[in-house]
C-alpha cells in the first residue's frame, strides 16, 4: 500500500516569540511518499537541522541504503532544500542516500525590485546538489505529468512566467504546485504558494482541483490563502507544516490579514487536520 508521510520537523516545535521584529520564523517542510513497490519520492525536506533525522528516516523506510526516484524541491527557501544540501556536504549522510531525479524550477527571470535575481544563488546550490548525489535533473512543465511507481505526480502550477511576480522579493511566488494521486487518494501540495498562484490555478483547474489532501500553503500562515481555491480542492485531511509559534498566532487572532477566515475554513471544513508539530502523521494515497 503506498502512504504519504508528514514528518515533524526541527523548526516546526519552535514555540517562541513571533511576528512583528522577529519576523515569522518558517516552520521547515518535508513529505515522504512511498509508492507500493518501495520506491521514495521526496518533497522538500527542510532546513539544515532537519538533514540527519531524514536521513536516517529515508534508511529506515528503505532497510537500508535509500533510494529516491525523485526528490521534488518546492522553492528556493532554506527551511525547504537546505536539509538537502546539508546531506550532500555530509559524508556519512550522503553515503546512505541515492537520488535518481532531482526536481525544481527555480525560474532566472524572477526580479527583485532592485533587479537582482532572486533564484541565482539557489541555482547554484542545486547544480552543486545534482553534481553531488550523481542526479538527473528535471524542471517541469505546466500539465506534466510524471509517473512515478504507481503514482502519477501532475504539475499543474510552474513559475514559467514571472512577469507577473518581478518586482517581489520572496521566492514563495516560485513555488510549484502540483497532486500526487495514488490507487486510494489523491494530495495536492502547493508549497509556499502565494494568492496570486492559487488564483491562477484556480481559474485554469476549477472542479478537477477536487482532492482528498491538501498541504495547506505557506505553512498555514495567513499572509497568503484563497477561499475559492479551498472550496475547490474540498479536502477531507489538511496537513500544515506549520510551527507552534505559528500555529498559535494565526488561529489566536494576533495578526488581522485577509486570508485568516479562507485558511480556517479550510480546517474547519476538512475531517482532519495535521500540524507538522504533532509529530509523524501517515496516510494511505
Amino acid at each position: 500500500m503506498a502512504k504519504l508521510i508528514q514528518y515533524c520537523t526541527a523548526a516546526s516545535l519552535y514555540d517562541g516569540a513571533f511576528g512583528g521584529a522577529v519576523g515569522w520564523p518558517a516552520a521547515g517542510m518535508g513529505y515522504v511518499i512511498c509508492a507500493d513497490n518501495g520506491a521514495l519520492t521526496v518533497i522538500d525536506g527542510g532546513n539544515v537541522d532537519d538533514a540527519a533525522e531524514l536521513c536516517n528516516m529515508l534508511c529506515r523506510i528503505s532497510s537500508g541504503v535509500a533510494v529516491v526516484e525523485h526528490w521534488i524541491i518546492t522553492h528556493p527557501h532554506g527551511d525547504h532544500y537546505f536539509a538537502l544540501r546539508e546531506i550532500c556536504r555530509v559524508p556519512e549522510l550522503l553515503a546512505k542516500i541515492r537520488v535518481k531525479e532531482l526536481v525544481y524550477y527555480f525560474p532566472d527571470d524572477l526580479l527583485s525590485a532592485d533587479s537582482y535575481h532572486v533564484c541565482d544563488g539557489a541555482n547554484a546550490d542545486m547544480e552543486k546538489i545534482a553534481k553531488a548525489l550523481g542526479a538527473n535533473v528535471r524542471r517541469p512543465s505546466f500539465n506534466e505529468v510524471i509517473a512515478a511507481d504507481g503514482l502519477d505526480i501532475h504539475f499543474i502550477y510552474v513559475p514559467d512566467d514571472c512577469s507577473i511576480f518581478n518586482g517581489q522579493q520572496n521566492a514563495n511566488v516560485c513555488s510549484l504546485i502540483f497532486t500526487v494521486s495514488g490507487k486510494h487518494k489523491r494530495a495536492l501540495f502547493t508549497g509556499d504558494a502565494f494568492r496570486r498562484s492559487l488564483q491562477l490555478t484556480a481559474w485554469r483547474f476549477g472542479k478537477e482541483l477536487k482532492c482528498d489532501i491538501l498541504q495547506m500553503p505557506h505553512h498555514g500562515l495567513c499572509d497568503t490563502g484563497l477561499l475559492e481555491f479551498y472550496k475547490l480542492v474540498d479536502a477531507e485531511t489538511v496537513m500544515v507544516p506549520i510551527s507552534k509559534a505559528g500555529h498559535r498566532s494565526m488561529h489566536s487572532g494576533e495578526h488581522s490579514l485577509r486570508d485568516t477566515e479562507a485558511n480556517l475554513w479550510a480546517e474547519d471544513n476538512a475531517k482532519e487536520v495535521h500540524n507538522a508539530f504533532d509529530g509523524l502523521f501517515e496516510t494511505e494515497i
